[in-house]
């Protein structure tokens, strides 16, 4: 007995977030060989063990007889199996993850000869297929900082399990008119979306105006595709990287001037200048 699916399943693993819940979820199934006289072969998804005959709390998806039909198709969703738990529930009410399995058993052949079959079933399903439901979202992330960049942010996003997706979104900072004081409503743009794999360090969120101040938040999607609440809100503004030189000068050096220890005759003052290379570095610095 062999089954095969369509669905992503790494390790013969399915796995379905609340979203997926009435989904159905197809296998296809076939064998070699044959019953024994008399015998069934039952198909059914368990939260419980393959090898017996279903249960009244497994879901049971066919049962073939006699050794004419030797291929055929599974199909069933998550919210049928919360249906037959010893406690049914449904896509709603099922807080908590659950692990159910997809199996065949038949009774096993006491006589190969005549194909006698005995009293007792065996598991005849590979590769055994199991199937996570996940109704959980992952714990809302943080930002842990924004360093700034030409036309871009670089975030760096705490609070993320692995086998997880990041998802970075930003919204530009708009001033709509403006007031006697000087200052107007500042409301957000469109949403900008940037994704990295957990593990693989910041994520850049490039194409960017630089002087623009974006209003930054993260989310984080688990594996099954839950996604979480957004973290609270950071702010970055991407700057233009020009140089040291540029640098030094917007802050108020001057084309010459030596090495003097203070801004007077167009010196920079030491602290400035340790200053200014930090912002150079800072800026050049490659950031994953």
């Amino acid at each position: 007995m062999t089954f095969t699916t369509t669905a992503t399943a790494p390790n013969n693993t399915v796995v379905a977030a609340r979203d997926d819940c009435a989904s159905t979820l197809r296998f296809n199934w076939s064998r070699t060989g044959n019953l024994c006289n008399g015998g069934t072969l039952f198909f059914y998804v368990t939260t419980g063990t393959c090898g017996s005959q279903p249960a009244a709390t497994d879901l049971q998806l066919d049962a073939i007889t006699g050794n004419t039909t030797t291929t055929g198709v599974l199909n069933f969703t998550v919210a049928n199996v919360l249906a037959k738990l010893a406690t049914p529930t449904t896509c709603d009410s099922q807080t908590t993850e659950v692990t159910f399995k997809l199996c065949a058993s038949t009774p096993t052949i006491s006589d190969s000869i005549n194909l006698t079959c005995s009293s007792t079933y065996s598991s005849v399903g590979a590769p055994a297929y199991q199937v996570n439901y996940d109704p959980e979202a992952p714990d809302a992330p943080s930002v842990g900082g924004i360093i700034a960049r030409d036309s871009a942010l670089s975030v760096q996003v705490d609070g993320v399990e692995a086998d997880s997706t990041v998802i970075v979104e930003l919204n530009a900072l708009l001033t709509a008119g403006t007031d006697d004081a000087g200052t107007g409503e500042v409301t957000e743009g469109p949403t900008l979306s940037f994704r990295k794999a957990s593990g693989e360090g910041n994520v850049v969120a490039d194409g960017l105006i630089n002087g623009v101040t974006y209003r930054v938040r993260a989310r984080v999607q688990d594996e099954a595709g839950n996604v979480s609440d957004q973290s609270a809100a950071a702010e970055g503004t991407p700057v233009k990287s020009n140089g040291l030189f540029d640098a030094y000068k917007n802050a108020e050096g001057k084309e010459t001037g030596g090495c003097a220890t203070t801004t007077t005759g167009g010196g920079l003052a030491g602290g400035a200048l340790l200053a200014v290379l930090g912002i150079w570095l800072s800026s050049r610095r490659k950031v994953s």
